[in-house]
C-alpha cells in the first residue's frame, strides 16, 4: 500500500528527482530566494514526471493513460479534492493554492507532451516553436510566479527565457531523441534540404544534417535576443526566473564552436563550467 511521505523525505524526494533528470533547472534553482525553492523543485518535478512519460512507457497508449492520471490529479486539486497518494501530487496540491498558479497552465503543460508520443517530425518550424514556448515557456512563467513575480511583463520575458532554453534542449538533444525513435527537426526544413526523415542521419548527408541544426541555431539565437531585450530592465528581484538565459547561450556558442553538430563533444558541459556561467549571469 503506497503512503504519504514525510514533509523532509517529500522535500527530499522532489529536488533528487529534480537533480537526476533536469539538472540545469536544479542548478538554477539553487540561486532562487529560499523560501521559494521547495516550490520550484515541486513544479519542475512534476514537469520531469509528464516530460519522461515517452521514456518510461513501452507504447504510446500507456503513455495517454499516463498523461491522462495526471490530468485527473491536477483537476482534483483544481477542484479543492484530495490528490492521489503521489509525493509530487501531494506537493502540487500545496503549490498550487499558495502560489495561486493556474491549473490550465499546468492542463495545457500535459497535453502538449501528448506530442512526445508520436514519432512523427513537426511539420513545420512554427508547430516546432509553439511546443518549446508550451513546454518550457510555460513551465519557466510558473517559475516566475513561484519566485515572487508579479508583473505582467515580468512574467513574459521569463517565458521568452524558457521558450529559448527549450529550443536549445531540443537541438542538444536530436542524438538522444534519435535513439528514442522521436525527431523533433521540423519535416519542412528536411525536405528543404532534399531529404527524408529515413535518409536525415545517413553519413552521406551529414552536412545537409547540421546545415539544418545551423538554421534551427539560428532561430535559437533569435528566441534569445527576444529573452535577453525583455529581461534588460527588468528588476533584480526577478533574477531568479532569468538564470536559464546564461545557459542558453553557453550552450548556442558551444552548437556554433561545433560546427553544429550537437553529438560533438563540445556539447559535453560539466557541472563546475555551468555553475560559473549561472554565477555570472543575469
Amino acid at each position: 500500500m503506497t503512503t504519504s511521505l514525510s514533509e523532509t523525505d517529500q522535500n527530499s524526494y522532489l529536488s533528487g528527482e529534480v537533480k537526476r533528470y533536469d539538472y540545469d533547472r536544479w542548478l538554477a534553482t539553487l540561486y532562487a530566494p529560499p523560501s521559494a525553492r521547495q516550490g520550484i523543485f515541486t513544479l519542475l518535478a512534476f514537469h520531469a514526471e509528464i516530460a519522461r512519460v515517452r521514456e518510461t512507457v513501452s507504447e504510446p497508449l500507456l503513455g495517454d493513460i499516463r498523461l491522462q492520471w495526471w490530468r485527473d490529479a491536477v483537476n482534483v486539486i483544481a477542484d479543492q479534492g484530495k490528490p492521489p497518494v503521489h509525493p509530487v501530487a501531494e506537493a502540487l496540491a500545496e503549490i498550487i493554492p499558495a502560489y495561486n498558479l493556474d491549473p490550465v497552465m499546468l492542463l495545457r503543460m500535459i497535453d502538449v507532451r501528448a506530442l512526445d508520443l508520436d514519432p512523427l517530425p513537426f511539420e513545420t518550424t512554427g508547430e516546432l516553436l509553439d511546443y518549446a514556448d508550451q513546454t518550457g515557456g510555460l513551465l519557466n512563467s510558473l517559475v516566475f510566479r513561484i519566485s515572487g513575480g508579479t508583473e505582467k511583463d515580468g512574467e513574459d520575458a521569463a517565458r521568452a527565457v524558457g521558450k529559448a532554453y527549450a529550443l536549445t534542449g531540443i537541438i542538444r538533444a536530436i542524438p538522444y531523441h534519435v535513439a528514442q525513435d522521436i525527431l523533433r527537426v521540423p519535416d519542412e526544413m528536411i525536405r528543404a534540404q532534399g531529404l527524408t526523415a529515413d535518409s536525415l542521419f545517413s553519413s552521406e548527408n551529414r552536412p545537409a544534417f547540421f546545415r539544418i541544426v545551423e538554421e534551427l541555431t539560428a532561430k535559437a539565437r533569435h528566441e534569445q535576443e527576444t529573452a535577453n531585450r525583455l529581461i534588460a530592465n527588468r528588476p533584480k528581484s526577478e533574477k531568479p526566473a532569468f538564470r536559464l538565459a546564461s545557459l542558453t547561450s553557453l550552450y548556442l556558442a558551444r552548437l556554433h564552436a561545433a560546427g553544429y553538430d550537437p553529438a560533438h563533444r563540445k556539447m559535453d558541459v560539466g557541472a563546475v563550467r555551468k555553475i560559473v556561467v549561472l554565477s555570472l549571469g543575469r
